[in-house]
């Protein structure tokens, strides 16, 4: 039976309940474990019990701060039953542009330097880098941090106060994400020197610039991700030796076709793993062409991502997915198609995976743009822009044994809602799909930004294929989503 008794607030809160429930604590915490944060938002204003009970799993949700309001919001619930409340606090992330009064930077830094089971720190604001010397104490205290972000293209590494925080920092990382400024040709960070600490326990790096010169192993890296650089090959396989996922990329070079260094750099990494240097097998290789061609790996790779492909780049593609053999293969197609021309016939004879992404950004001047993303997509090739003469995708189907395929058609700028987009039928490019090729058991169709939908093809002893439209969690898995 439970009882509800009346209170005279106590000032803990300024709108804290005055009414209590006469309820076991383990019984309390198992209603509110199942409660999304509205609700539980809700139930915490009906009284003190839930009031209190509710903060551990409020603050479990994790706290994501991208205005002033929001910080000093944050920091008056926090310190309003300081310090009960601080160890609760388990995920954090600041990205606010401003910080807000001095009072507030204090009371944060206050938090963090309390927050003793914080395990995830988003930082993206520079502004409390003016509070330099009690933000170091404070990250310098954290024992629990399992991930950390810094992200702040106006960081100068070398003189950062960041940087000295995160070498000294005690907590053992198994997740970092690190972007400081490098001016191009200049020396970077070395990842392994700036994460000594971690090196028994870092998984996930994802690192901008760095230059990798220390031998110090992380035998439990798995992933990482390198932008606006190019890896060392022998170096990276050797101090990273159980990496299985690695993503190559460099928006600065903004060209369709390799020069003579790319040339050279590529030969370079063929030399090294000729002699027994590089990677034995990857599951998973991604960037844009020009990085992965440069990479040159030829080694045995289960998934290549092609983020941004144009028509000029095929060629490269095809070099890419020549010497690395994948069998799951995801394509981000740009301007008007570079379509599947890029497959060598090798390639598509072992693929069983494939996901195209399409930019629909590019079509913006076609009226009817339905009707032409259906037409090019399944009943043309394109060799050139202008010309359409063969049935790319068809041929691709018939030449692969394809049993799971995804289509995705995105569009990048909000305010231009092309007309395809409330038009579309993927029912309509489903049908046409699982008519070309019946070996594909499982597809997904995704339209801007709208929730997938599913179908399963399953055979019948008498031959028949029984097409069925699957919920998300039954294939999300499947169609790695």
């Amino acid at each position: 039976m439970m009882g509800i008794q009346s209170h005279e607030p106590d000032g803990l809160l300024a709108e804290s309940p005055s009414l209590t429930v006469d309820l076991d604590f383990d019984v309390i915490y198992i209603v509110l474990s199942f409660l999304p944060p509205p609700d539980l938002v809700r139930i915490m204003s009906t009284c003190r019990t839930f009031n209190h009970a509710g903060v551990r799993h409020l603050l479990n949700f994790g706290v994501d701060l991208s205005s002033t309001k929001e910080i000093e919001s944050f920091c008056a619930f926090m310190v309003a039953q300081a310090p009960i409340r601080y160890p609760f606090l388990r995920h954090l992330s600041i990205r606010a542009d401003l910080l807000p009064s001095s009072e507030s930077a204090h009371q944060l830094i206050e938090i963090l330097t309390h927050a003793s089971r914080l395990e995830t720190l988003h930082l993206s604001c520079d502004n409390l880098l003016r509070y330099r010397d009690r933000l170091q104490i404070a990250c310098s205290s954290l024992t629990s941090l399992k991930e950390f972000s810094w992200r702040e293209r106006s960081a100068w590494w070398e003189r950062h106060p960041l940087y000295q925080m995160i070498k000294q920092m005690q907590s053992p990382l198994v997740k970092a994400d690190l972007q400081f400024y490098v001016s191009r040709g200049d020396i970077g960070p070395d990842p392994a020197m700036l994460l000594h600490h971690s090196s028994a326990t870092l998984e996930d790096l994802t690192v901008y610039r760095p230059t990798f010169q220390s031998e110090l192993q992380f035998p439990r890296m798995r992933k990482l991700v390198v932008y606006r650089a190019d890896p060392p090959l022998t170096l990276i396989a050797r101090i990273f030796p159980s990496l299985v996922d690695l993503t190559v990329s460099d928006s600065y070079r903004d060209r369709s076709r390799p020069n003579v260094a790319d040339d050279q750099h590529r030969k370079q990494n063929h030399t090294i793993q000729l002699a027994g240097g590089g990677f034995a097998s990857l599951d998973r290789l991604a960037g844009l062409p020009l990085d992965l061609y440069r990479l040159g790996l030829r080694c045995q790779i289960r998934r290549v991502d092609i983020l941004s492909l144009y028509y000029d780049a095929h060629d490269m593609v095809d070099c890419i997915l020549s010497d690395s053999h994948p069998s799951h293969v995801h394509l981000v197609l740009e301007e008007m198609f570079p379509c599947v021309r890029c497959l060598p016939d090798e390639v598509a004879a072992r693929l069983t995976y494939l996901r195209c992404t399409l930019n629909l950004t590019y079509f913006g001047g076609i009226t009817n743009a339905l009707a032409s993303v259906t037409h090019y997509t399944f009943r043309t090739r394109v060799a050139d822009v202008r010309m359409c003469s063969q049935d790319a995708f068809r041929a691709l189907l018939q030449r692969s044994p394809l049993t799971h395929f995804m289509l995705h058609f995105k569009n990048e700028i909000p305010d231009r809602v092309l007309t395809f987009i409330p038009e579309a039928r993927p029912d309509v490019f489903a049908s046409r799909i699982i008519k070309s090729h019946r070996s594909i058991r499982y597809l997904a169709i995704k339209v801007a930004d709208d929730e997938p939908l599913f179908w399963k093809m399953t055979t019948t002893e008498s031959g028949k294929i029984v097409v069925d439209k699957a919920p998300k969690e039954d294939l999300s898995v499947v169609m790695e989503l």
